[in-house]
C-alpha cells in the first residue's frame, strides 16, 4: 500500500493507494483484515482504517455495536430510504 500526503493544486490531499494484492487480501479477509494506518505517520491526530466488505450494510452491521450517541458516522446517501 502506498500513503501520500501531498498538495495538488491548492489543496492538501491524502492518498491510499492499494495493490491489486491489497485488494485481493480485503476480499479474502473482510473486517478481520483491516488496513491500519498510524495517523501520525501523515500527521494526522486519527488512525485510520481500511476495511472491506460484500455491501455497507454488513459492515454497519458489524460495526452497530461500536457505534453510540457520540459516534460522528456518514451513511452513503445510496443507503438511505
Amino acid at each position: 500500500m502506498m500513503k501520500v500526503k501531498a498538495i495538488i493544486g491548492q489543496k492538501s490531499v491524502i492518498i491510499f493507494g492499494l495493490s491489486w494484492a491489497n485488494l485481493d487480501q480485503l476480499r479474502k479477509d473482510g473486517l478481520d483484515g483491516a488496513i491500519k494506518i498510524d495517523g501520525k505517520q501523515l500527521g494526522l491526530s486519527v488512525d485510520i482504517w481500511i476495511t472491506a466488505a460484500p455491501t455497507e450494510r454488513q459492515m454497519m452491521d458489524l460495526f452497530s455495536a461500536g457505534i453510540g450517541p457520540d459516534t460522528n458516522l456518514h451513511i452513503d446517501k445510496r443507503l438511505k430510504s
